[in-house]
């Protein structure tokens, strides 16, 4: 059984193509820029197994050109065995399988549950310093995990959110883009900006945050372009064959 926060029936963000993302319940990251704080909970959320949870998502599947589902959170890698099956599952039915992790969690785990998708979207929070944005992060264990991935034949994207005065400084974006190359499987590097949507979420729930608090943080398309620059990320010549 695994415990679920909720379906999107439709996404064009989270993966190639169009797709079903499921997101589960419960996260020890704690992002003080999370967008989806209601996730973290690990006793709320709707227990379902992955048979009845993939027959939920067939209903979706007939609007989807090339059915893809993407198995975010929360963290997946906090409900392990349940979704190792899911992906299992799903990929018996003809899904396009990828998960969206933070890189948390133990190796063996992370290896087992990576390797069984199509497709790993790592959401790094920060290359230096990521406890200052999400309190249960470990570095080491982060990259440890990260640089697992190079020896999966997988493909990878990386995501970074910009944060005006918490994840913008130059050293950040140059670490970030010599973690990026370490990876010859890297698929993309999105560096994705950050906006005050999810304020009144974490005003309703009684969190605070000193992201959220105060003036709206506005990133615009040229900062974006300097944070790209500043990784000198180059995508190598890779095939998943």
């Amino acid at each position: 059984m695994g415990r679920i926060q909720s379906i999107q029936s439709f996404s064009t963000f989270d993966g190639p193509g169009s797709r079903c993302v499921v997101f589960l319940q419960g996260c020890p990251m704690g992002c003080i820029f999370c967008h989806n704080p209601e996730s973290w909970d690990f006793n709320s959320g709707e227990e379902l197994d992955a048979q009845t949870l993939l027959r939920r998502l067939g209903r979706f599947r007939p609007f989807l050109s090339n059915p893809g589902l993407t198995v975010s959170g929360g963290e997946p890698l906090a409900q392990p065995q349940f979704t190792l099956e899911l992906i299992g599952r799903a990929k018996t039915q003809g899904w396009h399988v990828a998960v969206d992790t933070s890189g948390w969690g133990p190796l063996e785990p992370f290896r087992e549950i990576t390797q069984a998708a199509d497709l790993v979207i790592f959401s790094i929070k920060h290359p230096l310093t990521p406890m200052r944005l999400a309190p249960g992060s470990n570095l080491q264990n982060t990259l440890t995990n990260w640089r697992t991935l190079a020896t999966l034949k997988i493909p990878v994207w990386l995501r970074y959110v910009l944060i005006p005065g918490w994840s913008d400084e130059p050293e950040s974006l140059q670490t970030l883009g010599v973690i990026a190359n370490e990876l010859p499987n890297l698929e993309r590097l999105e560096v994705l900006p950050f906006n005050n949507l999810a304020k009144d979420k974490w005003l309703k729930m009684g969190k605070e945050s000193p992201i959220f608090n105060g003036a709206q943080r506005k990133v615009t398309e040229e900062q974006i372009l300097r944070a790209e620059q500043l990784t000198a990320w180059r995508r190598p010549n890779y095939s998943s064959e």
